[in-house]
């Protein structure tokens, strides 16, 4: 059962086998209670066999809690009423303790609910027992047919317990999956920005990690006059043009770039020296400000600001983007639209 257990099917597909076998065990009770000449466990075994039918559809619409909870009610019932037409010798309430073994079938919300199911079956099971000494059989079959009934019935029990040990690794493989991937969900969005889809400040220091002592440059950057974009045209705007700016960054080959926080970016330059990082910020520069950045047919006109710095890196990025932001901020007072490496 160690196939594609992502795939809901595959749940679906065990959950069908125990429904199968319910089918087959009331199919063969069809045959023997003909044969016994039991009519009304003939028309009970017919009426399963068809509710079991039924059950199969619910599953195939993945509709597991309902059938998994009408499967237990037609046990307890069947149990029942064979036992008190077969006697307690024949060995029907076994499938009571088999059914018990499902409480690691778990489809409900509620992880109590299997529990509670199985201890209303032990509860069934000892009353059926205590009831036994004084319940007559109300058919009279000979020892050996009783004893070949009893075998029979163990042998569908042990099947049962099987299947929904198999199906219990299924699910909690399954559930092992979806966590896994829900982590790496999780992961992905605390590294990642929504917006941009620019590194964020927890995916930076994972990407920086394994770094600590090179020598790497930064830059800090920002959009000049946002402010004033967002005000005259909006926060939809302001949205396109930090989503735009940042697919232009990333163009920029052996690059890190993190959204630092608002409209400033923080660019890595791993494997480049001073000139290197420069030359790679003046390209970006100027396809920022040659891009044709327009809203609602308004051409509007972007530029960023950069300071950029070299050292090495140490337990963090904090003396560096310091740094870069000071130069940066230099650049902002000498006009913008400008790199500060200096």
């Amino acid at each position: 059962m160690n196939g594609n257990i992502d795939n809901p099917s595959t749940v679906g597909r065990v959950y069908q086998q125990i429904i199968v076998l319910g089918m087959l065990v009331h199919m063969l009770y069809i045959a023997l209670s003909g044969w016994l000449q039991v009519t009304p466990l003939v028309y009970y075994n017919v009426f399963s066999t068809v509710f079991y039918m039924i059950m199969s559809l619910l599953v195939c619409y993945s509709r597991y809690r309902l059938a998994v909870t009408l499967i237990h009610l037609e046990v307890g019932v069947f149990v029942t009423v064979s036992t008190v037409m077969l006697g307690w010798e024949a060995g029907m309430p076994m499938y009571l303790i088999a059914m018990a073994s499902l409480v690691y079938i778990r489809p409900y919300r509620r992880s109590a609910v299997p529990y509670l199911f199985s201890i209303l079956e032990i509860v069934l099971f000892f009353s059926l027992k205590l009831g036994g000494s004084w319940i007559e059989a109300s058919v009279e079959l000979p020892a050996v047919v009783i004893n070949s009934i009893y075998l029979f019935n163990s042998l569908a029990s042990f099947l049962i317990i099987l299947i929904s040990s198999a199906i219990f690794n299924v699910s909690s493989s399954l559930i092992q999956g979806r966590l896994q991937r829900r982590n790496e969900e999780l992961q992905e969005a605390a590294s990642v920005d929504g917006l941009t889809g620019a590194l964020s400040r927890y995916g930076l220091n994972d990407q920086l990690a394994s770094l600590k002592g090179s020598a790497i440059c930064v830059a800090l950057g920002d959009l000049d006059d946002f402010k004033q974009v967002n005000d005259t045209y909006g926060h939809i705007c302001g949205d396109y043009v930090l989503a735009t700016a940042t697919r232009l960054m990333q163009e920029s080959e052996e690059t890190w770039v993190c959204r630092w926080g608002g409209e400033e970016f923080l660019l890595v330059f791993a494997d480049d020296n001073l000139t290197q990082a420069q030359q790679k910020l003046q390209v970006i520069a100027q396809k920022i400000r040659g891009y044709p950045f327009s809203y609602d047919g308004y051409p509007i006109r972007i530029t960023m600001t950069f300071g950029l710095t070299c050292g090495l890196l140490d337990k963090n990025i904090e003396n560096l983007v310091k740094l870069a932001d000071e130069r940066m901020y230099r650049g902002k007072r000498q006009g913008k639209d400008q790199i500060v490496a200096e």
